[in-house]
């Protein structure tokens, strides 16, 4: 007779996009095991810029029941305006209307927090799924029989995993603790040299429907968008290729310092033009302000024994990519459905789930040659060309440029041809 086998105990850390993806269908495909996700945030986490589902994530969204509250909670973004000095002359880039072929705005437009939401109302009231916040993971360990002692910082007692799985981000704490800084002791982060703030302002009647872009020499960036909650989003950006540009930012950053970062921005911004003094104003008073460097994580394997990597914590694509939040929500698939397959050999399960998932991550980490210098120009003359080329881009008969990028770029492709398995309720 073969051995009976004990439900499944799986600890995901981090409760944004990844991690209750993974719960949902963890919980879908293995309906015997037991889920617990931690958050260290006391709270779960608001704020953050508008995401997006494309090609083969909205198929995947639509068999979780959920598309419908993804589009319930769009920012109503009507498409993206790039503003040119005189902040009056655009060129304009509507949404297309077609979840095949996505322009620059897609169809599911919404901002990070909603969706983290909406993944995580669908999950916590699931019997064997428990979400614990206010906690985070002090220590892991491997055992001789392949399963993982995990303890923890605050209240919660040591625990015995069957999986650990890291969904905490691209500074995820879970893959310090089992891989280390990176053999460069750059905590396996390539960096695009950029650095961006959000923020929510008050709405004015110069705020529309649309997204608006405005470069600035030096490779500065001012962006608003509509949110759907009556307010705007600001995305205020320095690029540089220069890396030693933003020693100062990097200090203030690992400090926490949140006036030195301000005053780093306000100085770059200053004489900007357009929005950039409201901006900076409202920066100020911000409830929701968050400072992010722009980069990818890079590793060779996001595996190790029964403790794995997902999403940014694993294979961030950069939220210059259009398709962050996509990889998380195929990953989590992906790898779910792979335990389900091999529950009984978590190790096996994650090697397939690294080997079905990284030629898609492969793609989606392939940014628009020069990005994000390219679209950031440091030169007036750099400005006025880029201006000139999204004014011919812009024009009629190149209305079909989402498609056309979506030959290079996963993000705006379809949704057939999945080159992902179609994963079942796995026999126990």
């Amino acid at each position: 007779m073969a051995p009976e086998h004990q439900p499944l105990t799986i600890l995901i850390c981090g409760s944004g996009i990844a991690g209750p993806c993974l719960a949902f269908w963890l919980h879908k495909l293995i309906p015997t095991c037991h889920i617990t996700v931690l958050e260290r945030s006391p709270t779960p986490r608001h704020g953050g810029q508008a995401v997006d589902l494309r090609s083969f994530a909205v198929p995947i969204v639509s068999r979780m029941g959920l598309l419908d509250s993804v589009r319930d909670k769009t920012t109503t973004e009507e498409g993206l305006q790039f503003v040119y000095a005189d902040g009056v002359t655009k060129s304009t880039f509507p949404a297309s209307g077609n979840i095949e072929a996505q322009s620059v705005t897609s169809e599911f437009e919404i901002l990070r927090s909603d969706l983290a939401k909406i993944f995580m109302d669908a999950t916590q009231s699931l019997d064997r799924i428990t979400y614990i916040f206010d906690e985070m993971v002090s220590s892991i360990e491997e055992t001789t029989d392949r399963k993982v002692n995990v303890t923890f910082s605050n209240r919660l007692a040591p625990a015995t995993y069957d999986l650990v799985v890291g969904a905490d981000g691209m500074m995820s704490r879970t893959r310090r603790l089992i891989f280390g800084r990176g053999p460069n002791n750059d905590e396996y982060i390539r960096r695009l040299g950029q650095y961006s703030v959000l923020f929510t302002i008050p709405r004015t009647e110069t705020d529309t429907k649309f997204a608006q872009w405005y470069n600035a020499t030096r490779g500065r960036l001012v962006l608003l968008r509509p949110d759907g909650y009556g307010t705007t989003r600001a995305y205020v950006a320095v690029t540089d290729s220069n890396m030693s540009r933003f020693d100062e930012i990097d200090e203030a950053m690992r400090n926490g310092d949140r006036k030195a970062q301000e005053q780093w921005f306000e100085r770059e911004f200053e004489g900007v033009g357009w929005q950039s003094e409201r901006c900076m104003r409202e920066m100020k008073k911000a409830e929701d302000y968050y400072l992010q460097q722009i980069a990818q994580v890079k590793m060779e394997k996001w595996s190790k024994g029964s403790v794995v990597l997902l999403g940014d914590a694993a294979y961030c694509p950069s939220p210059i990519s259009g398709v962050g939040a996509g990889s998380a929500i195929i990953g989590a698939y992906v790898l779910a459905g792979e335990v389900s397959r091999s529950q009984h050999d978590i190790p096996n399960a994650l090697e397939q789930y690294e080997k079905t998932l990284r030629p898609y991550v492969e793609k989606a980490q392939r940014l628009f040659p020069g990005a994000p210098q390219v679209a950031n120009p440091q030169t007036e003359w750099g400005v006025w060309t880029f201006n000139k080329l999204t004014g011919i881009a812009s024009s009629a008969i190149m209305k079909q440029v989402g498609g056309m990028i979506g030959r290079y770029l996963p993000a705006y492709g379809g949704t057939a041809n999945s080159p992902f398995p179609d994963y079942e309720v796995a026999a126990t």
